[in-house]
């Protein structure tokens, strides 16, 4: 388990709508529809990925699986405790640079796993 000051992984995830991704990944940065109105961009540790996929995800089609470099993000990293499922989530508080993404891959939420 991660904590406020515990070791972080190397790669941290978001799940984004692959028609969206392919449209701002020319622009050099990627953020999702809610980025602006909430402040940080949802993601995930490996660890954390089949909960969220079981909790936000199912029924959701035509997902990417970001895989994002965790030192490419810099101090716009930051984990965030979350009391609905006790645990420290990573957040963006910026757009992704395109240069930080080093995989997107076919997400199915129901299987938990890239196709």
């Amino acid at each position: 388990m991660i904590t406020s000051s515990g070791p972080r992984p190397a790669h941290i995830f978001h799940f984004a709508d692959a028609t969206q991704w392919a449209e701002q990944r020319l622009c050099g940065e990627y953020a999702p529809p809610g980025w602006e109105r909430e402040g940080f961009i949802h993601c995930a540790t490996a660890e954390q990925i089949p909960g969220v996929a079981q909790r936000h995800l199912q029924g959701r089609t035509n997902l990417l699986r970001l895989t994002l470099a965790a030192a490419d993000l810099g101090d716009c990293l930051r984990y965030d405790w979350s009391e609905a499922s006790g645990d420290w989530y990573p957040h963006v508080y910026s757009p992704i640079p395109v240069s930080a993404v080093c995989a997107a891959e076919i997400f199915l939420p129901e299987q938990g796993s890239v196709a």
